[in-house]
């Protein structure tokens, strides 16, 4: 947002959001990303002659927290949602997962939260074009100014026996799920691997010995998407995997994703974990996967990532 600035000295005025405020304070923030904006700027001409358009109910001093800021939901240690927004001329506050109307913070729950949580989806993407984020436009891709898909709306239809059948493993304790130290989503990651300690090499030797014995217990790792496919194909046999066409999109091809599980009273954001990318093949282009679900505290006070999608970009 641009203010009235002293161009001697301030070209640009930048703020830290609320949200980025309420990070800060918990010693959480971390600055990924930086937009600038000209949603206050004045480009009329008629402004600066009788008549025109009045600009005095726009004169912007400094740049000031909108809810437009809030584009990407955050969610408290819990998985919970915590935003703001604004519908109808209504201001609700999520907390909590709860949509609270009003200025006594009411629970909204049956029919008027299945409403109200689907303008807290849809204000997302309304925020996003009041920000008025500046850009440099393509002259070759010109024409491309949607985004477009082959579909809106995919249902999978769960049922006793799919996608788990019914000689499989369908409930499970936490307690008895593989942690994130284990889990072979997380393979990927350093810290997350089996690395027994090691002595230093021997004088004139280069390789390292164990100091003892130790088994691995974790997960076989996914080195290759090979080792995905199974899982994959499985799902597709039993109706369970869906593919989405983009027919229309930038010239980056940059898409943000949010995901949520909304129920009667409640809604929360999805975990999403980042496994990175595969090369192209012979046979198939390069992909880029995603795995989506909650993670709990089990009895144990350790964190467990339990599996509900599996993403996957494909060039």
């Amino acid at each position: 947002m641009a203010g009235l600035l002293d161009p001697k000295t301030r070209v640009l005025d930048t703020i830290i959001t609320n949200e980025g405020r309420r990070q800060a304070a918990t010693g959480k923030m971390r600055v990924e990303y930086v937009s600038f904006s000209d949603a206050s700027a004045i480009y009329a001409l008629d402004t600066l002659v009788s008549g025109g358009l009045d600009y005095t109910s726009r004169l912007t001093f400094e740049p000031g927290n909108l809810p437009q800021d809030s584009i990407t939901f955050e969610v408290d240690d819990s998985g919970k949602l915590l935003t703001n927004f604004i519908t109808s001329g209504s201001r609700y506050s999520v907390a909590a997962g709860q949509i609270y109307s009003g200025s006594n913070y009411e629970i909204t729950s049956g029919s008027q939260f299945s409403s109200l949580y689907t303008d807290l989806l849809k204000s997302s993407l309304d925020n996003f074009k009041k920000l008025s984020i500046l850009q440099s436009p393509d002259p070759v891709f010109m024409a491309y100014d949607e985004f477009k898909i082959s579909g809106n709306d995919y249902t999978f239809n769960m049922t006793p026996s799919l996608p788990i059948p019914r000689n499989k493993l369908q409930e499970v304790n936490i307690d008895n799920v593989e942690s994130l130290f284990f889990d072979k989503r997380l393979s990927h990651v350093s810290n997350f691997q089996f690395l027994p300690p090691l002595n230093k090499p021997k004088f004139g030797q280069t390789v390292s010995q164990p100091i003892g014995n130790y088994t691995n217990i974790n997960q076989a790792p996914i080195l290759q998407f090979s080792d995905l496919e199974p899982e994959l194909k499985q799902l597709e046999k039993t109706g369970f995997k869906k593919t989405i066409q983009f027919l229309e999109t930038s010239r980056e091809n940059n898409l943000f994703c949010q995901f949520f599980e909304a129920a009667t009273d409640q809604i929360i954001k999805l975990d999403v974990i980042d496994f990175g990318d595969f090369p192209a093949t012979e046979t198939s282009g390069a992909r880029h996967v995603f795995f989506i679900g909650k993670v709990f505290t089990d009895g144990y006070n350790i964190t467990t990532f339990v599996n509900m999608f599996v993403l996957v970009f494909e060039q």
